[in-house]
């Protein structure tokens, strides 16, 4: 297994970045919930790839990979009852992956079912540790949907002291402590 690790050496600096925008993209938009509606230019490309991905899963409604797949598919078009959907039924069988842990919890968290999303990163940190995405989430629904200080700066400094590598978490301690103010 450690032959693989210099292929992945470009991973953290990409999902560091990835985390960049993200981070800023929230805070740009005030840290509010995305719209659950798609936009128009992005759903016609897309459908075309939905169908597939539909057309793979009927042919074998069992396989959790494919059923993942159909929920990122949905993910990103922004269509987060679909990508609930989709991803519940990959847990049924596969309940330890931490992403796809995560990923429907950004889903629930999406559709205003914020005790769902927190059980569900909480969950994937049980089945991965080192998965700092669902913690990141967790710190984020805390902050900005749930509203909860106390427990957004727990996460917050679990996060710092877990991950310190992860940026502009001085941005988000401030978001913080507005809310704890």
């Amino acid at each position: 297994m450690t032959s693989a690790r210099p292929r992945f050496a470009a991973v953290p600096p990409l999902l560091i970045g990835a985390l960049l925008g993200f981070i800023a993209g929230y805070f740009a938009a005030g840290g509010a919930r995305p719209s659950a509606a798609a936009p128009a230019k992005a759903a016609a490309p897309a459908s075309t790839g939905i169908s597939d991905l539909e057309k793979a899963v009927e042919k074998d409604p069992q396989n959790p990979k494919a059923l993942q797949a159909l929920g990122n598919g949905y993910y990103d078009l922004g269509d987060w009852e679909h990508a609930a959907d989709a991803y519940e039924r990959a847990r049924r069988k596969n309940t330890g992956d931490a992403n796809l842990l995560s990923d429907l919890g950004v889903a629930y968290r999406n559709l205003g079912e914020f005790k769902k999303a927190a059980t569900l990163f909480r969950k994937a940190r049980e089945a991965n540790p080192d998965h700092w995405q669902s913690l990141l989430n967790l710190v984020l629904l805390e902050t900005f949907d749930r509203r909860d200080g106390a427990a957004a700066q727990k996460e917050l400094e679990e996060l710092r002291r877990r991950f310190p590598e992860i940026p502009n978490m001085d941005r988000l301690q401030e978001q913080v402590a507005k809310i704890r103010g």
